[in-house]
């Protein structure tokens, strides 16, 4: 046996252990500005790209800087949004919205936008860096 043919032969149970932990279920969508017909009014339009996929939303790190700025500390964070390989590939400037969630009722209805293309290879979940919107 060699590495390789380990990892092949692991890789699909490593990846049903980590869609074990996809607690979330959200939906993919672009938006465009568009008007209201009625009122004219600038809207933004949702056109949906693939709905009740299975997620994990997750926060994948918050430091506290070491140097003050401005009198105070600034605080860097990343959330890091996982998918079940083969699901759905995002792109950055996608949105997502959590639909439900069986580990946190506060994550549905955020909303949030893709910031860069996930993670791709010999991974166990699809993961990309996301942004909180609302």
């Amino acid at each position: 046996m060699s590495l390789g043919s380990d990892i092949e032969a692991e890789l699909p149970a490593l990846r049903a252990e980590a869609e074990s932990r996809m607690t979330e279920t959200v939906e993919f969508f672009t938006v465009t500005p568009g008007h209201d017909p009625v009122t004219l009014k600038a809207i933004k339009i949702e056109t949906v790209l693939k709905t009740s996929v299975r997620a994990r939303v997750k926060a994948a790190k918050r430091d506290a800087r070491d140097v003050a700025v401005g009198g105070q500390t600034p605080v860097l964070s990343q959330t890091v949004l996982s998918v079940p390989v083969g699901s759905h590939k995002t792109a950055p400037s996608e949105w997502v919205r959590v639909t439900a969630s069986t580990a946190d009722d506060g994550l549905v209805g955020t909303t949030y936008r893709v910031a860069d293309y996930p993670t791709l290879g010999q991974v166990t979940a699809w993961r990309c860096p996301i942004e909180q919107t609302s």
